[in-house]
């Protein structure tokens, strides 16, 4: 549960740090449905530990709901 908790965390972190300078743009699925768009910088990527856009893409499924990150 930490674990997903952690995800969950750094997701928000993700999406918290956006700015005018765009370098990716990222979209959280829940059950398929889009929920947000963002866009985050290279700075913040490597902030992160992020090499490439498509590094920051997961799915997580708990309780029944799936939730994606999908970045490019």
């Amino acid at each position: 549960m930490k674990k997903v908790l952690v995800i969950l965390a750094a997701a928000g972190m993700l999406f918290a740090m956006s700015s005018c300078s765009n370098e990716c743009k990222c979209k959280r699925y829940v059950d398929g449905d889009l929920k947000s768009e963002t866009t985050i910088t290279k700075e913040d990527m490597e902030s992160l530990g992020f090499e490439k856009c498509k590094d920051m893409n997961s799915t997580l499924e708990l309780l029944g709901s799936k939730t994606e990150v999908k970045c490019h």
